[in-house]
């Protein structure tokens, strides 16, 4: 819930505060520049990361709430950035180490080979889509009936609930590896350099896509701003079915069976939403983009496990996940600005999708010491 709420909301501070197109973008990039910091951190300690994931989170949420309630818009800006900067920090500490947790333990068990990996990433993350598709429904449920500030609270006190009952993780062992990190870390360069590339470009698109689409349809199809807002869950009602769907054909085909034809479908979909089209096209596309970047992460975090003998070296690669979030929706709204249309700035969103698609498509040519 709390990584895809600068998407609902962005219409409503913008409208509050009177922000252009490239301030509201920094909401994105204050959220994911401090994600990068806590995922750098994450890897070395799982167990003491979950919970100070969350602590962080509530601080931001609680932040958010006091930002809201400023009809300045310097004030509520900056503490808005500051907000989401915090939410954004346990979002790095937090998730990183969940992902990396489920990765790692699947390791040893019957059938734990990397599709088995893979499909219980699909299954953990299922459970981040199924926030992500509450979230602006909540969001535009609360708006309309002027309890905002009460759902913003309630998101606080279950972000501070999780903090509590992660707590005892802290008195367990982490996990190790016999590993030297330095050595490994020279003879791992090349796969973490590729994979850091492709998740980069990966979680931006996909940011720039859930994060847009909101002041896109608002724009353009004459929509309401809190049933723009319902678009987002339908973007990630399709991720959450892209990465369901993903999980179960996991079981019977290879992972690049799945992964390839996604990407191929998302790239069509975003390509579309870039000309003009209507509401209808529009639903569409965008169901069509969720559902292609659904198994795209927990795939991709699958092969990258599969290949590296540390873990903790991963944390730049999460580093680099966290700033394509930042960067690319910041780029889309500096392009809509300079140009004058955020159908221009989805073209951020085309050019990385091509970016990805031929990294993925190249991958054992670029990595050969691995197959599959």
């Amino acid at each position: 819930m709390v990584t895809v709420l600068p998407g609902p909301l962005l219409p409503l501070m913008a409208a509050r505060w009177g922000l252009r197109d490239v301030q509201s973008g920094a909401f994105f990039a204050a959220l994911f520049l401090a994600s990068t910091v806590g995922s750098i951190f994450s890897p070395h300690w799982l167990r003491r990361n979950l919970p100070l994931g969350y602590s962080s989170m509530t601080a931001g949420v609680l932040l958010l709430i006091a930002a809201g309630s400023t009809a300045k818009a310097a004030v509520g800006h900056a503490l808005s950035l500051t907000a989401f900067a915090l939410v954004g920090l346990g979002v790095g500490l937090s998730v990183t180490a969940t992902n990396l947790l489920v990765g790692i333990t699947v390791e040893g068990r019957d059938g734990g080979g990397i599709g088995e990996r893979a499909r219980r990433i699909s299954i953990v993350n299922l459970w981040w889509g199924i926030g992500a598709v509450a979230c602006p429904w909540l969001i535009a449920a609360a708006e309309q009936h002027g309890r905002l500030r009460s759902l913003l609270v309630l998101v606080a006190v279950g972000t501070a609930a999780m903090f509590l009952a992660l707590v005892p993780q802290w008195g367990k062992p982490e996990f190790g590896t016999g590993a030297g990190t330095r050595a490994t870390l020279r003879s791992e360069a090349g796969i973490l350099t590729f994979f850091a590339a492709l998740l980069f470009l990966y979680v931006g698109v996909e940011t720039v896509v859930g994060g847009w689409i909101t002041t896109y349809a608002n724009r353009f199809s004459g929509l309401t701003v809190a049933r723009a807002g319902l678009i987002v869950s339908l973007y990630w009602m399709a991720v959450l079915a892209g990465r369901w769907l993903g999980s179960v054909a996991l079981k019977a085909v290879a992972e690049r069976v799945v992964l390839l034809p996604a990407l191929a479908m998302s790239l069509f979909a975003v390509v579309v939403l870039v000309a003009p089209h209507s509401t209808v096209v529009v639903l569409v596309a965008v169901a069509a983009a969720g559902a292609g970047f659904g198994p795209v992460f927990p795939i991709a975090v699958s092969r990258m496990l599969g290949r590296l003998s540390d873990h903790r070296n991963t944390g730049w690669v999460f580093a680099m996940t966290a700033s394509g979030g930042a960067v690319l929706p910041w780029l889309t709204g500096l392009v809509s600005t300079r140009t004058g249309s955020l159908r221009d700035g989805f073209l951020v969103a085309v050019a990385a999708l091509v970016a990805i698609l031929g990294l993925a498509a190249g991958e054992n040519a670029i990595l050969p010491e691995c197959r599959g």
